[in-house]
């Protein structure tokens, strides 16, 4: 099972927050919401790397 990097999950508990109305979706959160998607998608990148570099480790 694939875990959640912590931008992912940071992003699943703001969202969560909107939906039971504690916060309120303005830009200010849509700005934050936005950076950790960035975060998140360069997490992905190094992770995928770190695999590839594993594979290659272990081939060789």
């Amino acid at each position: 099972m694939a875990t959640k990097s912590l931008p992912a999950y940071l992003q699943q508990v703001l969202r969560h927050h909107v939906d039971e109305s504690q916060l309120t979706h303005d830009d200010e959160l849509q700005q934050i919401i936005d950076r950790l998607s960035q975060l998140n998608g360069k997490v992905e990148s190094l992770k995928n790397k770190i695999k590839q570099n594993r594979l290659k480790n272990t081939d060789s």
